[in-house]
């Protein structure tokens, strides 16, 4: 029987939904989150055309890319502490359309403070959706599915944004205009937002969080030790990968056709390698790190040697993308094996040091490229990954082999 709380608001709890209404509330957050990263990343494509537009200089328009992955930082402990013990299945809902108005403010912004205000209000659902939505993952899993098949299947709407996301957005504003872009991204929640109102189940927490809970992740020794891999793989990579196409075209030769497809081929592998970490993470979170950390390693090293001709850059990019394509599933699902009880608690914290790997591994990434160059740069990476390596290998021994599908 339902509880007089769960009679009073009709919402139904988890176990008391059809298999279907459980996939399509799963699949309604997959696809918010395909939403939230085209969003996010959308303004890459677009940023000389927004400059032209505004009348501001390419460098300024920039903020539109910084401004949300700071927002989402500080919103990801703050909304998590803020909203109390309140259903979570709410706060997604609220999150959704908190995306749906900052895509609609930036379509139609008259001047570059309101465009940024729609961005702030992206990064405030940035921050709060990844906060909320991997640490519910196995809440909304059907029976029977593991943590890591429902932990990757919410990050493959992040891969599959990567991949056709910003590209058919940078497209879609060669043809209709970057304002209409964000418009069709900012309608593409609604629909998203119609599906979490009709099958997201009751997502009450077991307490509220609170300020003393953020640091859960950090206290457990083995989630620590996911924490500091996480970091140094994170800083190699994205202070590296965010220079690859510079590189492509300093160091390789290569024209803006061909980077545009090597980057696609890179998204493209990017979903298999989310596809691999949901079903080998079942069996080994650590050793699938592990052969996960290697690939990047392996790339990072070889990318200044081979990746100046079209066979070796074909080859390492495309292992390189398999390879984080598996990565923030793997990051995930290690927190839940580690330390299932402190996920939902400590995920903000985890999601907002993931943001600021991003902000700092691009800003220092540039700082090194300026100074010294790509190969000292991608021998630096290829020494951060090689420490987080050893950190999983000697201080990760602990993690258990397996990780058992979602309980009743």
């Amino acid at each position: 029987m339902p509880s007089p709380s769960q009679a009073s608001n009709g919402l139904p709890e988890h176990n008391q939904q059809s298999v279907k209404q459980q996939w399509l509330a799963i699949l309604s957050v997959a696809v918010g989150a395909f939403a939230l990263v085209t969003s996010e990343f959308l303004p890459v494509g677009v940023l000389n055309d927004v400059a032209t537009d505004l009348g501001i200089s390419a460098g300024h328009a920039g903020l539109m890319v910084t401004l949300p992955g700071i927002m989402a930082a500080l919103a990801a402990p703050i909304l998590s502490i803020g909203i109390g013990a309140l259903d979570r299945r709410y706060l997604l809902i609220g999150l959704t359309l908190i995306m749906i108005i900052a895509n609609l403010l930036v379509a139609f912004a008259n001047d570059f403070n309101l465009l940024l205000l729609g961005r702030v209000f992206l990064g405030i659902s940035i921050g709060g959706f990844w906060a909320t939505a991997i640490g519910l993952s196995s809440r909304l899993a059907p029976k029977g599915v593991g943590v890591a098949q429902a932990t990757s299947i919410i990050m493959f709407g992040v891969t599959l944004a990567t991949v056709l996301g910003v590209p058919v957005g940078t497209w879609l504003s060669g043809l209709t205009g970057w304002r209409m872009t964000f418009l069709i991204t900012g309608l593409l929640g609604i629909p998203v937002l119609l599906a979490q109102l009709l099958f997201l189940p009751r997502l009450t927490p077991e307490k509220a969080i609170l300020i003393k809970d953020l640091p859960a992740l950090l206290i457990n020794p083995l989630s620590r030790v996911g924490m500091i891999a996480v970091l140094l793989i994170g800083l190699a990579h994205f202070a590296a990968y965010t220079y690859v196409a510079p590189f492509f075209k300093n160091s390789s030769g290569f024209d803006g056709q061909t980077i545009g497809s090597l980057l696609l081929l890179y998204g493209i592998a990017g979903v298999f390698g989310n596809i691999f970490a949901g079903f080998a993470a079942n069996r080994s979170v650590r050793y699938t790190l592990l052969l996960v950390a290697l690939m990047i390693g392996i790339s990072t090293t070889l990318f200044p040697l081979f990746a100046t001709h079209m066979t070796g850059a074909v080859m390492l990019i495309a292992l390189w993308g398999f390879a984080f394509g598996a990565f923030p599933a793997c990051a995930s699902i290690w927190m839940f094996v580690v330390a299932p009880e402190d996920v939902e608690r400590g995920m903000p914290l985890f999601i907002a040091m993931f943001q600021v790997i991003i902000a700092f591994g691009s800003f220092f990434g540039g700082q090194i490229v300026d100074q010294m160059g790509s190969s000292v740069l991608f021998s630096l990476a290829t020494a951060l990954v090689v420490i987080g390596i050893l950190t999983v290998a000697v201080l990760g021994r602990g993690v258990s082999n397996n990780l058992m599908a979602q309980p009743d």
